[in-house]
């Protein structure tokens, strides 16, 4: 009886053994992992926070919302990037450490918004030239706060590196103010501490997360409607 039990208890005691290491090793990973989150600009109005980007695509096709969305055109222009980022993520899984994708929503000046995406990847100083080539040739690059911006002219869009953290807008501005806020590690989002209590409490097993600057979203929606709106006191 004895032997029974230590045949049968004996693997799978083990097995629980492995799984248990192989889960804190996993934890440990994602826990050394940097949040994308640090590069983007405290005048951030709307963040969402994707975090299964291979199959984002699919999944907004069966969303109601996002299909009613789709009148918008900024919306709409949206969903067409977000399906060659799926497709990207997709094709190049070797160099991504994880499945999330950040993108923030920002006024840059007093009538245009601009998008920052920024996701983790694995990268070394030599291999900065070869991933930004898997998404156009034509790269030219120039220097801001010691860290190399890349550009491509076909694409018109703007790449940068924070150590894992890689992120592009097609706006420079916002890049050089991603680089700044990363840098200086001062004004970052989680410097707030309201915003860092509360991005605690997020589930990230959900596919999206969406959060919102309620102290930028007034100017930023008066970009996007005729009609000016003023509220004094938006929280309430």
């Amino acid at each position: 009886m004895l032997n029974k039990l230590l045949k049968i208890g004996l693997p799978i005691f083990l097995i629980g053994v492995i799984l248990l290491i192989s889960y804190n090793t996993y934890k440990k990973t994602l826990d050394n992992i940097e949040n994308p989150i640090i590069v983007i600009p405290n005048n951030a109005s709307i963040i969402l926070q994707f975090n299964n980007i291979k199959a984002l695509s699919r999944s907004l096709k069966l969303s109601d919302i996002w299909i009613k969305l789709q009148d918008i055109k900024q919306v709409k222009n949206i969903d067409t990037h977000l399906e060659k980022i799926s497709a990207f993520f997709s094709e190049n899984q070797n160099i991504f450490t994880s499945n999330n994708l950040i993108i923030s929503f920002h006024k840059v000046s007093s009538n245009k918004i601009a998008l920052l995406y920024s996701c983790n990847i694995k990268v070394d100083e030599k291999k900065k030239n070869d991933i930004v080539s898997l998404f156009a040739e034509d790269i030219t690059t120039s220097e801001y706060d010691g860290e190399t911006i890349f550009f491509s002219k076909s694409l018109e869009k703007y790449f940068s590196f924070k150590d894992e953290i890689f992120f592009y807008s097609s706006n420079k501005i916002l890049i050089t103010d991603a680089i700044r806020t990363s840098n200086e590690n001062t004004d970052n989002l989680f410097v707030n501490k309201s915003f860092a209590e509360s991005y605690k409490t997020i589930n990230k097993s959900s596919d999206i997360n969406l959060i919102f600057n309620y102290n930028n979203s007034i100017d930023f929606v008066n970009i996007l409607t005729k009609r000016k709106i003023e509220l004094n006191q938006f929280a309430e």
